[in-house]
């Protein structure tokens, strides 16, 4: 089992940018602030670059599961902690179980 350090920093990163741009336009859709939609604009095209910069050492499907995996489990986070929504104790198990496939998908 080899794990390369290097891109699993970049899928984190790539990871939390679009978590950052999903929370920000949560807060556009609730608040109407154009500041959370320019952040969103801005940071955008660099979630996109990083993705694409992780596909360069990855099969697209590898990259796709690993990054929007950790994004859904982000997403539910932010949504639970920040926007103080519900999340039942099943869907936290379900959020566990997809973490561990992405440490199963990256296993060679």
């Amino acid at each position: 089992m080899k794990i390369d350090l290097f891109v699993w920093s970049i899928v984190i990163v790539c990871a939390a940018l679009f978590i950052l741009c999903d929370g920000l336009s949560a807060h556009w859709g609730k608040t109407g602030s154009s500041r959370s939609m320019t952040y969103v604009m801005l940071l955008a095209p660099l979630s996109y670059w990083a993705f694409a910069f992780i596909n360069t050492r990855q099969s697209l499907a590898v990259t796709g599961a690993l990054v929007n995996t950790i994004v859904v489990a982000g997403a539910v986070l932010v949504g639970a902690v920040f926007f103080k929504e519900e999340v039942s104790s099943l869907q936290y198990v379900g959020i566990a179980l997809a973490l561990i496939s992405v440490t199963l998908l990256n296993l060679s």
